[in-house]
């Protein structure tokens, strides 16, 4: 007769005839969560980010608007609070026949905001009429007032909301032709645009 095995032998021999355990699947899912924001991040900030900037810049340069240096201080007050702001406009040629008058440093203050937050915003208008910068020149302080008009009744919930940019840049265009009374304004860009 044989003898029975002792139950050290035993539990061995089970262990080898038993299938091993598969690996945890813990440490992949822990290593994707956290590795996977910090892919992102990276991945936006240094790839993203960069070719988005390149790409305003671009289109920025191309779309020919000027910025000239230098302003002129101009003041308005109205409806018991005070919009303070400055302009300085220069009339330019374009190289494709398109002439441009820039408004420099208009600051006014936000509605609803009760004298706490501002807005200053740089602009160039364009227009395909050669006189463009002739006329505005001649009409600047009623611009300027039809351009601070516009921008101190924007609350701050106005410009925070999407696309609140063209919205302005849309009203701007609207209200200073109709001030001309005439479509001499064709386009506006925004070369400054700060809220605080």
């Amino acid at each position: 007769m044989s003898k029975p095995a002792p139950p050290a032998e035993a539990n061995a021999a089970l262990a080898e005839a038993a299938p091993p355990k598969a690996a945890s699947p813990w440490p992949a899912l822990i290593a994707a969560v956290i590795l996977m924001p910090a892919i992102s991040f990276a991945t936006a900030e240094f790839l993203l980010l960069p070719k988005l900037r390149g790409l305003i810049a671009q289109q920025t340069t191309e779309g020919g608007a000027a910025h000239a240096e230098g302003g002129g201080e101009a003041s308005h007050g109205g409806g018991g609070a005070s919009h303070g702001g400055g302009a300085h406009g220069k009339g330019k040629e374009g190289g494709k026949g398109e002439a441009t008058f820039d408004f420099e440093n208009v600051v006014v203050n936000l509605s609803g905001s009760m004298g706490t937050r501002f807005l200053k915003v740089n602009f160039t208008t364009l227009g395909s009429n050669p006189k463009l910068p002739e006329i505005m020149t001649e009409r600047k302080k009623q611009l300027l007032d039809v351009a601070i008009n516009v921008l101190s009744a924007k609350t701050m919930a106005d410009l925070e909301a999407p696309g609140a940019k063209n919205v302005v840049r849309n009203e701007l265009l609207a209200n200073l032709n109709q001030a001309l009374k005439s479509d001499l304004v064709e386009q506006i860009y925004f070369t400054d645009f700060v809220i605080q």
